[in-house]
């Protein structure tokens, strides 16, 4: 089993302070590394684009909710050109906190495999609705057919989000 440390009640996958191309936490302080690469590169470490200690970090949350999910959204979004490692996300970061996953969001063992599935759709389209693809919201929602973002992976059956 991964090494673990706790930091405000979840726990993290410990990464090697030397292995730049995984998402975890090191030794000391608050923060998860979050890095990103090259386009392609994911997990590369040689493909690790540094920069100034800032883009590479995330705070370490007392709750994955809905707003930290949005923060990791907004920076996604801010660094359109580079890729990040869903995988290592997923297995370091969001896989050790299921239990918590599905107590804060308020979601079932389906929606949280779900997630833990195919969280970087709802992720990478936090924001996006039909609106964004040119389709009428009310025609395609009429057919049960809703955008695949965050929102609606929480409100909606997930046989109905369209992706």
């Amino acid at each position: 089993m991964s090494d673990m440390r706790t930091i405000n009640g979840l726990s993290y996958v410990r990464m090697d302070s030397n292995d730049i191309g995984k998402c975890g936490v090191v030794s000391r302080g608050k923060k998860i590394y979050f890095p990103f690469f090259l386009m392609g590169a994911c997990g590369d470490k040689d493909a690790v684009i540094s920069w100034d200690g800032k883009r590479e970090y995330i705070v370490a949350p007392k709750e994955m909710n809905y707003n930290w999910f949005k923060l990791i959204a907004i920076k996604l979004k801010s660094n359109p050109f580079f890729d990040y490692d869903w995988e290592g996300f997923k297995n370091n970061i969001l896989k050790p906190n299921k239990e918590h996953l599905k107590t804060i969001l308020n979601i079932d063992d389906e929606k949280v495999d779900r997630l833990l599935c195919d969280g970087y759709v709802f992720i990478n389209n936090f924001d996006k609705n039909w609106d964004n693809e040119d389709e009428d919201i009310a025609e395609m929602e009429k057919k049960g057919m809703y955008y695949p973002n965050f929102k609606n992976f929480l409100e909606q059956p997930s046989s109905q989000l369209e992706y």
